[in-house]
């Protein structure tokens, strides 16, 4: 049977926390937010966020421009043993919610707590990171890599309550290896704690499971390596997200962290084709990565390589179609994508699409109920987002992924992203196929009620302007089967 939360008991954690912060800037020791959460949250009985929170609110600690937190005027007093009644009051005010007992004694006085241990923790500074860049242009702005901090393992034995003050932890045990960064080919450390393999080994062990190579990629949320499954010998990719977090305070984690579980478990359901496989993830570690099948190369370095030219209209006819039916297969499954841009398009060896990054837009988009800011980092390539996706609008859906490929298709065939009055594609490439102008009209129109709802639609119409069956007919997805260098 759970224990009662009294005021007391949490009035107790509350002021742990204060004399905690005290003793660290005593001692010189960094009273960074995601380290102070690290050391102290198993030694409380709920959550860390919700004391902090609380702390803040009444003003007995602030946090400047570094995360560093600090005791107020008001939190020094409360220290030295002065306003405690105060104290326990707003405490039975902000919890009340959450206090399902009673206090011990009727005149809830609040006894001190034992000081706080005198544990030398060392720490790893992490790098801040800088606020996200304006919105405003269509190329997405570069971030560069941020390396979050290594969190050491804490461990409190817990304690009986004793009547007539709040139980306080006692001193934390903490196992403690000063960390270092993560180098490729050396032997250091890794989150998991498993060492890496010799200088002489392929790559780093990121656990039993699997080795990280060199990296062949970098967005603004993370890195791709080059990787291998262990105990099949099979080559893979690993993405790690270490960079989504410099975008938000470290009490934003576990939202981000449940959003990104979410998404890539609802990837991995997805069996097509044209969508990149997710194999494992891994997001309880201090750089969260998951695991796909193994691609080869993007749309985006076609279409550099083209010079702005566009590339041969039978195979971006071929990457449109396979790209819609591999939609259309996770929309029926209600999985849509909402970040489309040729460096998510991705190919298998033998030059066949690859959709991947399904959902991140979501792992990091605004929600004001959960203090989750407005950030714009490049996720969903402005240029091809649509209007609807632009203003962050409620109703979203599979015409906004219609919308997406639409934009993507003109850039396959011409070499250009579209504006407002842009011509057709046809009155840029002559190869274009004119059946193709009303199509891609239809899927970028503004108004969604203009748009084509779903795949489902778009492909009607395609098949019926190319009734002759020069790309077969509806249902049959035309794939590639020789490696070729034009693929």
């Amino acid at each position: 049977m759970s224990q009662a939360m009294t005021r007391d008991k949490v009035s107790g954690d509350a002021l742990f926390i204060l004399k905690s912060l005290k003793e660290n800037g005593r001692l010189g020791r960094s009273n960074k937010l995601a380290e102070v959460k690290t050391s102290l949250e198993s030694t409380v009985s709920l959550e860390f966020d919700s004391y902090f929170f609380f702390l803040r609110k009444f003003h007995y600690i602030a946090m400047d421009r570094e995360a560093q937190l600090k005791l107020t005027d008001q939190g020094e007093r409360v220290v030295g043993g002065d306003y405690l009644d105060k104290f326990t009051g707003e405490v039975g005010e902000f919890f009340a919610d959450q206090i399902t007992g009673e206090s011990d004694d009727g005149n809830s006085t609040l006894m001190q707590p034992p000081e706080p241990p005198a544990t030398d923790l060392i720490l790893e500074e992490p790098t801040v990171m800088p606020p996200p860049p304006p919105r405003g242009g269509r190329k997405p702005p570069q971030s560069d890599e941020f390396a979050p901090p290594s969190m050491p393992h804490v461990t409190a034995p817990e304690v009986a309550p004793q009547r007539g003050f709040a139980p306080a932890p006692l001193p934390l045990t903490a196992a403690v290896v000063s960390p270092q960064p993560m180098q490729l080919n050396q032997p250091v450390s890794s989150p998991s704690g498993m060492s890496n393999m010799s200088a002489a080994g392929k790559g780093q062990d990121l656990d039993l499971r699997y080795q990280k190579h060199d990296p062949i990629g970098q967005g603004p949320l993370g890195t791709v390596f080059k990787g291998k499954h262990n105990a099949l010998g099979l080559d893979v990719c690993v993405k790690e997200l270490k960079d989504i977090f410099g975008y938000f305070s470290f009490l934003q984690r576990g939202e981000v962290i449940k959003r990104l579980k979410k998404e890539l478990c609802a990837q991995a359901q997805v069996k097509h084709p044209a969508i990149v496989q997710v194999l494992d993830q891994n997001t309880d570690v201090a750089r969260p990565y998951f695991v796909m099948e193994l691609c080869k190369g993007s749309l985006r370095e076609k279409l550099d390589a083209a010079n702005g030219k566009g590339i041969p209209v039978p195979l971006a006819i071929r990457y449109f179609l396979q790209l819609a039916y591999g939609l259309r297969a996770a929309h029926q499954q209600g999985l849509t994508h909402h970040n489309i841009k040729p460096e998510n398009v991705l190919f298998d060896a033998y030059g066949n699409v690859k959709l991947g990054d399904f959902g991140l837009s979501r792992v990091i988009e605004v929600d004001q109920t959960k203090g989750m800011p407005q950030v714009f980092v490049g996720t969903g390539g402005m240029g091809y987002m649509s209007p609807e996706l632009m203003a962050r609008g409620k109703e979203i859906g599979p015409s906004s992924d219609v919308y997406g490929i639409g934009i993507l298709l003109y850039e396959m065939l011409t070499g250009q992203i579209p504006g407002r009055r842009s011509p057709l594609p046809s009155e840029i490439n002559s190869d274009c196929p004119t059946k193709l102008d009303p199509i891609f009209d239809k899927m970028t129109q503004d108004r969604k009620d203009s748009r084509y709802p779903d795949f489902e639609a778009t492909l009607d119409d395609f098949y019926a302007a190319f009734s002759g069956k020069e790309y077969l007919t509806k249902g049959d997805v035309i794939l590639s089967s020789e490696v070729s260098s034009n693929s």
